[in-house]
């Protein structure tokens, strides 16, 4: 048998050297090569059945095919499937008894459900992103309109309308920041809570890193839309800070 280098030097109580003996369910096994890496074991089929064979059971449930070529991989499929056919004694392909699949088409087939979901997402992020600009926008102009007095008194002490301008660009920046920062924390014990449900992630670590190493949690990725709720609250408040900046401090001082 061929065994990998992990398992040669870790697995038995010493290091085992090529052309020794091992002995795996009471069998004993010449070991001819090892694997620069990894912890398989590679055997002759006959001398597998030796030791995974289920007397009561002398079926296989599963066969894993490797092919050199992966362009043939249907050819391939076609001609297992033909000779498993055959061998079982079936002649309509609907009878079939047992199932020949394709890594290749089943990775295939989850990453076009995995763009959906990615489209279906996006879409559903881009409408938050626009009730929460208009939001932002009635806000704003509902603190242009009760801050009317204020902006008077201050264009009267001297401010200019990029100050107002200014002021209030800020202000709705803020609350897109604010609301940027509390839809990162529950996104985030969202994806926690997911990953936890579906067995995803690692144990290790503790405190912070292992909360964060359960979720796919990405830094980068939470201060990039931190950054994009800034300027959609910009963009939001833009036409309120606008419109505040252009009164009349006469006017505005009239305001009630």
């Amino acid at each position: 048998m061929v065994i990998g280098s992990q398992l040669a030097t870790s697995v038995f109580s010493k290091e085992i050297p090529i052309n020794s003996k091992i002995t795996i369910g009471g069998k004993s096994f010449t070991v001819v090569g090892i694997l620069s890496e990894g912890s398989t074991i590679y055997m002759p089929i006959d001398s597998a059945r030796l030791i995974l064979e289920d007397k009561n059971n002398p079926f296989f449930d599963s066969i894993l095919v490797k092919i050199a070529d992966t362009s043939i991989s249907n050819e391939t499929i076609n001609v297992i499937t033909n000779k498993l056919m055959m061998s079982h004694g079936i002649l309509q392909e609907s009878k079939k008894d047992f199932g020949v699949s394709n890594p290749a088409a089943m990775q295939a087939t989850l990453q076009s459900t995995m763009n959906t979901m990615t489209l279906f997402l996006g879409a559903i992020a881009a409408i938050s992103l626009l009730v929460g600009a208009i939001g932002i926008a009635n806000t704003m102009f509902t603190a242009t309109l009760e801050k009317t007095r204020e902006i008077g008194v201050l264009k009267a002490l001297g401010a200019k309308n990029r100050d107002i301008l200014s002021i209030f660009l800020i202000n709705s920046a803020l609350i897109g920041l604010v609301g940027g920062i509390g839809g990162a924390i529950l996104g985030s014990i969202a994806s926690i809570l997911i990953n936890d449900l579906a067995g995803i992630g690692t144990n290790q670590g503790n405190g912070i890193l292992r909360f964060m190493g359960t979720s796919a949690i990405n830094i980068p990725l939470i201060i990039g839309a931190l950054l994009i709720a800034v300027v959609i609250g910009m963009i939001a408040g833009a036409v309120p800070a606008y419109n505040a900046s252009k009164l009349n401090p006469v006017d505005a001082l009239r305001y009630e």
